[in-house]
């Protein structure tokens, strides 16, 4: 009898049906404006980031761009341009993203220590800089190739492919197909040497 009560009265609170003719609540217009402020898509130094990433995450999706430069250029963007590092990045106009990109590529300009940076003392020029996206691939390519020139023993390592930073290579890092045991093809009427010398033993 108690179980058939507790069941009427679960029917009695339970919420009632919708209606079929009943409409669906509309989303309030404060949110569609928000949309419609923010753009989908923003180029930052090269790269497509979406709208609604925050800016100090949105930077280290630039290539040469860690999350420590990352955290270390949005605050000093907040300090200039009085941006919040937790913005949208979709919320942002194109002089505040060049803006961006000026102190990511001009560091010490701007105030960032020269220890942050990806190419201190520079070959050619001396200078501490830091390069992003094409300019830190070509970078790069220029450096493994005057190493092959000047067959250093990296230069030697990756012109054959090899580990370049002291790795083992006797397992890893092989390259091909793999090599096992081969045996020799016999000719018609002979044995092999296992099955000849058990005929011995015989």
């Amino acid at each position: 009898m108690a179980k058939e009560k507790d069941k009427s009265q679960k029917r009695e609170n339970a919420p009632s049906e919708k209606k079929e003719g009943q409409k669906r609540v509309e989303k309030p217009e404060k949110a569609d404006k928000i949309a419609e402020d923010m753009r989908g898509i923003i180029r930052i130094a090269g790269k497509d980031v979406k709208g609604h990433v925050p800016l100090w995450k949105a930077l280290y999706h630039v290539k040469g761009v860690g999350k420590r430069y990352a955290l270390i250029c949005a605050d000093v963007t907040a300090q200039k341009t009085g941006l919040d590092i937790n913005a949208p990045v979709g919320k942002l106009t194109d002089a505040q993203v060049g803006e961006i990109e000026e102190i990511i590529t001009k560091p010490l300009e701007n105030g960032i220590p020269s220890y942050m940076v990806n190419r201190r003392r520079e070959y050619s020029s001396g200078k501490d800089m830091h390069l992003i996206s094409s300019d830190l691939d070509f970078a790069v390519k220029q450096d493994v190739d005057r190493d092959i020139k000047t067959r250093t023993w990296r230069g030697i390592s990756h012109m054959y492919r090899k580990k370049v930073r002291g790795q083992r290579t006797r397992t890893s890092g092989r390259r091909g197909g793999s090599v096992g045991v081969v045996k020799k093809k016999l000719k018609p009427g002979e044995t092999s040497a296992p099955a000849a010398k058990k005929e011995e033993k015989k």
